[in-house]
């Protein structure tokens, strides 16, 4: 399956706003592998709206 390159975006609970990108076949791959980076790297809880967008190759 061809993967797909999604941009999350969240702030922690430290006020920190982070950004980083997966590569996934589909969204909800890309919400699971999204939350365990973001559960490994984020300074305190996670909180705060999230945003998952599909990175769209003419944006590169």
């Amino acid at each position: 399956m061809k993967k797909h390159t999604f941009v999350f975006s969240y702030a922690d609970n430290c006020g920190g706003h982070r950004s980083f990108e997966v590569r996934a076949t589909d969204k909800q791959e890309a919400i699971e592998k999204g939350m365990k980076f973001a559960k490994k790297y984020a300074c305190g809880d996670i909180c705060g709206n999230w945003e998952c967008k599909l990175k769209r190759k003419d944006s590169l």
